[in-house]
Parts: structure tokens; C-alpha cells; sequence
């Protein structure tokens, strides 16, 4: 048995082949289970070779028998039948072609299948050498699509995003507690900042026994790699690839060494230096003549000049309820009732029920006369839900800037979230005119992840936002904070810009799942790096006065 393979190593395994199973069109229930079973296994805190010796694989969420024997087979033999088969038939590496965007599974295998195209090199050898434009199974277009998306790829950071990296972060520092409970453990860094993509995660530990710590983070599975590069340094690996600095300080030097690896630089070079052996970063702010300074704030800035109103600022507690959420009616996991019961649970008073329309057809979207008896459905759900539900929809936008559903439907909505899902690499003008056209139309109230982006995978499309929230200032029509961690959309920047210029914000999860809400942490922090105080965005004033809001756009929502 290959007992030395991490939980690391076997997820990335998994996620290989859930990926190119979508590229060779298998079914897409069974992607997605290996997508899952490796999210689950890659954080999970016991090494799935002990697992596999008590027989206990299938108690990892999200593995069930099937799963469980390719781990088995990886642990035995490194490999497992059933992917062994695949990459007969198409390479690995073919997956690396839909990390370009607008190439889809669908492309990625009529490129290999026709040109034999099987990675990004090889992609690149036949664009240059014509091969793709003169293919007409592919078209001049396609070679264009290919060039721009090929061109993004080289202008990406490589860096994490912020999605991926707190959810390792947040399980490193589970395992260490776990194992070191009289230490003192936290985040520092980039991703304690919040900042939307991160180089590596720093962690400062607080101990009385420096060498008893370092042999314990030894003992720490999903670190890997542990190297000692001073008295009270430590590097490793965590999972992702994401390489983990770890400073061990003594408990009366905790708060300096935190305020130290917290950063930004910038930070702390207006601050002037941080003073040692100061054991809170409370009293490190207090010898400066400053309160204590959130870190998603310490941007080297404003946070001087403002430092008054951080208490001002929107906390999560200040959420009411949110307007855009996904459930089993287009592509969410879960039905009306369960989202409301969810969000109830979180203390909102408020859910717009937004699935897809009928356009988004990869999403289920839905038509007018599904829309309608989904209206049904929420309108019984109303009854009993604890939550006041909103019968809305995330509409997509054409081209020319018309949605897809008529003025009638849309007036009869609760609430019109429009969304830019196609079309992003369009001219600014082009852009432009497209959402001016949204912004005027009096049926929408919302617009969904303005820019499009996807965070290190696809760049936004090329607005003129000062022109844009000149004219959502004057419509009226609130913009999204998505607190998607793969979209964090409008970023900080954007988003103060909006506020400045008088535009409503609103931060919503677009949660498709009952598990979807507890990204809204995300969504709060981009805000507050925005400076944004609980009037500005919408789903924090209280229900009264939002559903008064929505009824002054032309609809009613009793």
C-alpha cells in the first residue's frame, strides 16, 4: 500500500479525473460526485490510508462504495481502473484546455479530437501555425477565442484565491488546536487581510515550548514538507500546493509578532515599526495613539485618516436577508422550503427566491410558464417559512441588452436580479450600451456580479464603471457584492468607487445550497474593505423599508 500518499495527492487524483470526465461528456452527476468526494478528502484530518485499513472510507462526506474503492485502488497501487481507462482513451492534460475562457469541455475534446491537441503548448504551436483558423470544424473565430483566452491565461497572477486558501487556513489551524490545545494559534497575512488572492498563509503560534511545537506540527498530516529555518520559524505545505509560513513566538510577544505577519506592508510602515515583546495587538495600536484596526482594513491608507469610523462599519450581524439565491428549479441543490428554513435560521427576514431564466440552459433556466408555477410554490412556502420570501429572477442579459423574459413577466416579479453570464469580451462600447440598457429598464432592481469576473480564472469585461455608476446612481438599480469566494464581485475597489458616486450596494451569497449562506463572511469583509456602512447596502435596513423600496420600483410585495 502506498500508505505515504497524502489526502492531498488522492483529491487532486479524484478532481483529475471528476474534470475529465466532463470533458469526455460522461454523466455530469458523476463529475461532480468526484469533484465533491475530493473537496471532502483533501481537508479531511486523519490520513485516508488509516481509514482504508479499518474500512471506514465511506464516512468521509460525499464518498460512498464507488469512491471508496478508487481510494483503495490509489492507496494499493498509486492509479485506479476506472481512470486508467479514461486517459486511455484522452490525456490528462486535455483538461488544461478549459482553463481558457470560452474553450468549454465540448471544445477542449474537439481540439484534441481533431487537431490532437492535448495541452496548452500544443494549443499554442497551432494557433500560431494557423492550424485552428483553417480547421472548419472550428472556425476563425474559435482561433480568436483561443488567442484572448490564451493572452488572459499569461496576464493571471498565480496566486490562490481567497476561496481556496481559508478553507485550507481554517483546517490547518483545526488540526494544530487539536493537537496543541495550550497553544495559541492564528491567521495572519494576506488571507487574514482578506485580500481576494494570496501568495502563501502565515501563521503565528504562541508558545511556552518552542521545540514541543515544531515536533508537533511534524506530526500534523496535511503539512508537508516541514522545514525549520530558525529559532522559531517554520515552513511547509499544506493542500492546494499552498505553501504555509509558520512564526512560534512566546505568549508575552504574541501581539507584535501577530501585527508583524499580519502586514500589509504598507501598514506597517505608516505605522513606523512595531515595537517587541508586546503581547496584543490592543496595546501594539495603543502606542501608536490608534484603537485597535481590523485586519481587512490595514491596506497602509485610509485607515489612518478614517480610523473613526471603523465602528460604523457593516458587521455580519447587520444582514437582513439577501436577494439572490438559487434553488432545485434551476441549478441549486436545495427546494424553497429548505433555502427559507436556512436563511430563517441565520436570523434574516428576507429571501429573494432568483433561479436562473430560461436562456442560462447549462443552469436549467426556466421559461414562463415554470416561472410562474414556481410562483405557486413560493407564494405556499411564504405561508409557513419564517422568512418572507421574495418570487424574483436572475435574468440573463442578451447581447443588445434585452432579458429574457417580457415586460409583463418581469413587472409581475418580486424582485429582477440581471445578470452579464455571456458577451464579456465584448468592445466597451459595445458593453456598455448593453448595460445602460439594463440599468434603464425600470423592471430591475438588481445587478448581479457586475463585472463577471471569476477570480483567477476569468477577467472581467472592460466597463467604463464611471459612466456605469453615474447612470445605477440615477436608475436607482442597486449592485452586487457577490460573496462568492470565486467571484468577490464588485471588488472592495469598485465597490467604494459605486458608493462614492451614490449607488445603492447589495451583498448576497447566490447561494445554491442551504450551506451556500455561510460564504456571506466573504461578501461582509469585501464591504468593509470598501468602507461601506450598514445604510448603504440594502439588505441590512430593515424589511418594512427594503419591501417599501421594491414597491416604489413599480412592484408590490405585500
Amino acid at each position: 500500500m502506498t500508505a505515504s500518499l497524502s489526502n492531498d495527492a488522492i483529491a487532486r487524483l479524484l478532481e483529475r479525473h471528476g474534470r475529465l470526465l466532463v470533458v469526455a461528456g460522461e454523466s455530469a452527476f458523476r463529475a461532480r460526485a468526484f469533484e465533491r468526494a475530493a473537496e471532502s478528502v483533501r481537508l479531511y484530518p486523519e490520513p485516508l490510508a488509516r481509514l482504508a485499513e479499518r474500512g471506514e472510507l465511506t464516512s468521509i462526506p460525499g464518498v460512498g462504495e464507488g469512491i471508496a474503492y478508487a481510494i483503495s485502488q490509489i492507496l494499493a497501487t498509486g492509479a485506479f481502473p476506472a481512470h486508467e481507462e479514461l486517459t486511455r482513451r484522452i490525456p490528462e492534460s486535455v483538461v488544461e484546455l478549459t482553463a481558457i475562457p470560452g474553450v468549454g469541455a465540448k471544445t477542449a475534446l474537439k481540439l484534441y479530437s481533431t487537431l490532437g491537441i492535448d495541452s496548452l503548448d500544443a494549443l499554442e504551436s497551432a494557433l500560431e501555425a494557423g492550424e485552428i483558423a483553417r480547421t472548419m470544424a472550428l472556425s476563425a473565430r474559435m482561433a480568436e477565442t483561443v488567442r484572448a483566452g490564451l493572452a488572459a491565461i499569461r496576464r493571471r497572477t498565480g496566486r490562490t484565491p481567497l476561496g481556496a486558501a481559508r478553507p485550507v487556513a481554517e483546517a490547518f489551524l483545526a488540526a494544530f488546536s487539536r493537537a496543541r490545545p495550550q497553544d495559541r494559534i492564528a491567521l495572519a497575512g494576506s488571507a487574514r487581510r482578506w485580500e481576494v488572492t494570496i501568495g502563501d498563509l502565515d501563521f503565528v503560534i504562541a508558545s511556552d515550548d518552542i521545540d514541543d511545537t515544531v515536533a508537533a506540527l511534524a506530526e500534523i498530516p496535511m503539512l508537508e514538507g516541514q522545514a525549520r529555518s530558525g529559532a522559531g520559524e517554520v515552513t511547509g505545505q499544506l493542500p492546494g500546493g499552498i505553501r504555509a509560513d509558520i512564526t512560534i513566538t512566546s505568549p508575552a510577544a504574541w501581539g507584535s509578532a501577530l501585527a508583524r505577519a499580519t502586514g500589509s506592508a504598507a501598514h506597517l510602515e505608516r505605522l513606523g515599526g512595531i515595537p517587541d515583546g508586546l503581547a496584543s495587538e490592543e496595546a501594539v495600536y495603543v502606542t501608536f495613539g490608534l484603537p485597535w484596526i481590523p485586519p481587512e482594513l490595514r491596506a497602509g491608507g485610509q485607515e489612518f485618516a478614517r480610523w473613526r469610523e471603523i465602528p460604523e462599519l457593516v458587521t455580519i450581524d447587520a444582514i437582513n436577508g439577501e436577494f439572490h439565491a438559487h434553488t432545485t428549479w434551476s441549478d441549486g441543490g436545495a427546494s424553497i422550503v429548505d433555502m427559507a428554513r436556512a436563511a430563517a435560521s441565520r436570523g434574516y427576514t428576507l429571501l429573494g427566491i432568483t433561479d436562473h431564466s430560461q436562456s442560462l440552459g447549462v443552469a436549467g433556466g426556466l421559461n414562463s410558464e415554470r416561472l410562474a408555477a414556481q410562483r405557486l410554490e413560493i407564494d405556499a412556502a411564504d405561508m409557513t417559512a419564517g422568512v418572507k420570501l421574495l418570487a424574483g429572477a436572475e435574468v440573463e442579459v442578451h447581447r443588445d441588452g434585452t432579458l429574457d423574459y417580457d415586460d409583463e413577466t418581469l413587472a409581475a416579479l418580486d424582485v429582477v436580479v440581471a445578470s452579464l453570464h455571456t458577451g464579456l469580451r465584448q468592445p466597451r462600447e459595445e458593453l456598455m450600451a448593453r448595460l445602460e440598457r439594463v440599468l434603464r429598464n425600470p423592471h430591475v432592481d438588481i445587478i448581479a456580479h457586475p463585472s463577471g469576473r471569476l477570480i483567477e480564472r476569468r477577467e472581467g469585461g472592460d466597463f467604463d464603471w464611471d459612466r456605469a455608476f453615474a447612470i445605477a446612481a440615477e436608475t436607482g438599480t442597486a449592485l452586487e457584492i457577490n460573496a462568492d469566494p470565486a467571484r468577490l464581485d464588485l471588488d472592495p475597489t469598485l465597490a467604494e468607487r459605486a458608493s462614492a458616486a451614490g449607488c445603492l450596494i447589495t451583498v448576497n451569497c447566490d447561494a445554491h445550497s442551504t450551506s451556500g449562506f455561510a460564504v456571506m463572511e466573504y461578501g461582509v469583509a469585501m464591504a468593509r474593505k470598501a468602507w461601506l456602512k450598514p445604510e448603504q447596502i440594502l439588505n441590512c435596513w430593515p424589511r418594512e423599508r427594503i419591501l417599501e423600496w421594491l414597491a416604489a420600483r413599480g412592484r408590490s410585495s405585500s
